[in-house]
């Protein structure tokens, strides 16, 4: 999506203590993520993209990203989401702050990533299929360098219209093909319908960017996609 003033990539850590009561004293014990196995270790699920997962033109606290974290109605509220998107950035295409999606993997994908999400991206177009391809399969191949054991879920971009540009359908064939040749997972919300027939709905004033409502559909969506 076009660029705008963004704000820093949304991150929750939680904090976890037991108190261990003993005689006259007592112990407070921080568990990490990874420590002792009392506490099961959360997944982290690290969300790539652009414009369309940090909540610009609608609130960046109420983001799908963040609304997927707490569900507590779902498995995923496990998860510890960090949302590395950045306005206006692509697989080719740099963002406000100069960086593509590779450079989103290079600064927030690290070992604990259990599943890396790129969503993604209309930015690219006026870019070729084989450098849209390339580039993707360059920062999946990074992902899965960093994260070795990280699902990889490709999602294409989301069209509003029932008619989709040219432009956007080359996109999203080379993402799929990219997909394919890393064996990354591969989901096409063009074909899925995911905006398009309620675009008046979801997304707002602006003409490009999900509303309060677009972010609970795609929350919706993506949980599903999570779940397949």
């Amino acid at each position: 999506m076009e660029n705008s003033e963004r704000t820093p990539p949304f991150r929750r850590r939680p904090l976890r203590a037991v108190l261990l009561a003993g005689g006259a004293a007592a112990l407070v014990v921080g568990l990490s993520v990874a420590g002792s196995g009392l506490i099961p270790a959360r997944e982290r699920l690290v969300v790539i993209g652009d414009s369309l997962s940090t909540g610009l033109g609608s609130s960046a606290a109420d983001s799908w990203p963040v609304l997927v974290e707490r569900d507590e109605e779902t498995r995923l509220d496990q998860f510890d989401v960090v949302n590395a998107a950045q306005n206006g950035s692509g697989y080719v295409t740099p963002g406000d702050e100069a960086g593509t999606f590779m450079t989103e993997v290079t600064q927030y994908v690290t070992p604990e990533a259990r599943v890396v999400l790129f969503f993604g991206s209309d930015n690219d177009i006026g870019s070729t299929a084989d450098q849209i391809r390339e580039a993707a399969e360059s920062a999946v191949e990074a992902a899965r360098e960093r994260a070795p054991e990280a699902r990889i879920i490709v999602v294409g971009p989301p069209s509003y219209s029932a008619n989709p540009d040219a432009e956007l359908l080359d996109i999203r064939d080379a993402l799929r093909s990219a997909a394919f040749r890393t064996k990354a997972t591969f989901i096409d919300p063009i074909a899925e319908g995911w905006i398009a027939e309620r675009a008046d709905e979801l997304i707002g004033p602006d003409g490009e960017h999900p509303n309060a409502a677009g972010h609970l559909r795609l929350a919706a969506l993506m949980e599903d996609v999570l779940d397949r």
